[in-house]
């Protein structure tokens, strides 16, 4: 993923960013004790949240404890402590690396595409451990690389075709977190919304830079960052009308700080033309 799903920092109580950076540093613990240190990359404020909405659907409460960090060594900090869902969102995070990697084995031009190669090999062992643990999302990931292929190199693939594969993978994804059926249901409906939302997010983010290196992008025209500001607006309504009805047990005020104002100040800084990264 690529870290559009972040909360909106200024309206969060000291305590829930403290939760929110608990979780973030666990999962990048998490990664590197199962995959070593470079999987730390790999690691986006997407996999975070996805974290949290899993964890707050749960009974039992998360545990944490005070671990030190590489990049600051000098003072302990909380690590949400390494769990199914924690191993379970890393796992997925190194599988759609694989995915990316060999997206862009394909489309970047020497000598962007070096790096990739020199990383390929690192990634696809890793993702075989992690395919190992999670082989349904292999299956789903490498569904949604054939399918966003598929849909690109369609001429006449409109903006809903070319979302649809992220989309439904996001879906499925989500509705993973909860074995009861009303549940899968709003979770699969708020995924979907998600995974068109990030597509649209990353488009809007590489318009102006795919316009001048002749790539792919489903948005035509770069000057009408309105009407993109207007479709993201639409889907982000669509997400949170499914996600204020679910119970979140745990991490209610960062969950709604990301899903009621974080997912519409990214999207606003985008079409804006700043810099969310």
């Amino acid at each position: 993923m690529f870290g559009y799903i972040r909360p909106f920092e200024p309206q969060l109580r000291v305590c829930e960013l403290e939760e929110y950076r608990a979780v973030y540093c666990g999962l990048c613990r998490t990664l590197a004790e199962r995959f070593g240190p470079l999987a730390r990359m790999s690691l986006s404020y997407d996999f975070t949240f996805f974290t949290m909405l899993e964890l707050s659907l749960q009974e039992a409460a998360p545990t944490y404890s005070k671990q030190r960090c590489p990049m600051m060594p000098v003072r302990k900090r909380l690590h949400l402590d390494s769990c199914p869902a924690s191993r379970r969102a890393c796992e997925i995070a190194i599988l759609l690396l694989r995915e990316k990697c060999a997206d862009n084995l394909d489309d970047e031009k020497f000598p962007k595409s070096l790096l990739w190669h020199a990383a390929a090999p690192l990634i696809n062992g890793a993702a075989k451990g992690a395919a190992a643990a999670e082989p349904d999302y292999d299956a789903v990931c490498r569904d949604m690389t054939r399918r966003q292929r598929e849909a690109q190199a369609d001429p006449a693939a409109g903006i809903d075709l070319v979302c649809d594969p992220t989309a439904t993978a996001l879906g499925t994804l989500l509705a993973s977190f909860s074995e009861d059926d009303a549940q899968q249901r709003i979770l699969q409906r708020m995924g979907y919304m998600l995974g068109r939302y990030i597509y649209l997010c990353d488009a809007v983010d590489d318009l102006e830079k795919d316009r001048q290196n002749g790539a792919f992008n489903p948005l035509p025209d770069a000057e009408n960052k309105s009407e993109y500001a207007y479709l993201l607006r639409m889907v982000i309504a669509e997400a949170c009308h499914a996600y204020d009805l679910l119970e979140p047990r745990y991490y209610r005020g960062v969950l709604d700080n990301i899903m009621h104002l974080g997912l519409q100040n990214t999207a606003d800084r985008l079409t804006e033309g700043r810099t969310v990264k």
